[in-house]
């Protein structure tokens, strides 16, 4: 459905493009088009506020101005939530032979990092003029913190993750826990 707006709506702006330059060319009637288009964007956006469907996502791992839920895979290693809030679901990662190395970023929005306390895991987040709470309750406003689940061994195989976040807000937690 919002392919179907999205590509009426820009359609609808190249027909009256066309239209303005044929009057204009035949009639010689100036019709102030990149008003008219202004005015257009800012309605275009408006609805698209009202009913819901303003977010942007630039990929699978990006969220901007929305609120998503992205379920992580193996080969995703960075994720990013700005003005928006997402979820990162870290929970069903499965390591393999290797250790996997995962960086997520919060900026002027709230992350949910999703964990599953089964896998061995470490967490270190950086935090600046923001909140960043961690499964066992500690919150760091500003500077660093980390966190490891119980089953971390740093001789066997585990999931490392880089958070950072900046002016906003980042939770950490275990798949057991609620949101």
């Amino acid at each position: 459905m919002n392919f179907i707006f999205s590509s009426f709506f820009w359609g609808f702006i190249i027909v009256l493009l066309g239209l303005s330059i044929l009057i204009k060319a035949i009639f010689h009637i100036r019709i102030p088009f990149f008003s008219i288009v202004f005015a257009f964007i800012f309605i275009y956006i408006g609805l698209r506020i009202l009913f819901g469907t303003f977010g942007i996502r630039t990929s699978h791992n990006t969220i901007i101005f929305s609120d998503s839920t992205v379920k992580a895979r193996n080969y995703d290693n960075h994720y990013n939530v700005v003005f928006g809030k997402g979820v990162i679901d870290l929970s069903d990662i499965s390591l393999t032979d290797q250790n996997i190395k995962v960086e997520v970023n919060t900026v002027f929005g709230e992350g949910i990092i999703k964990i599953n306390p089964e896998i061995p895991t470490i967490i270190k987040i950086n935090s600046v003029f923001a909140g960043a709470r961690l499964p066992e309750g500690s919150v760091a406003a500003l500077g660093s913190s980390e966190y490891k689940t119980k089953s971390f061994d740093k001789t066997k195989n585990y999931l490392k993750i880089k958070a950072d976040v900046v002016f906003g807000e980042l939770k950490v937690v275990e798949s057991s826990q609620s949101l």
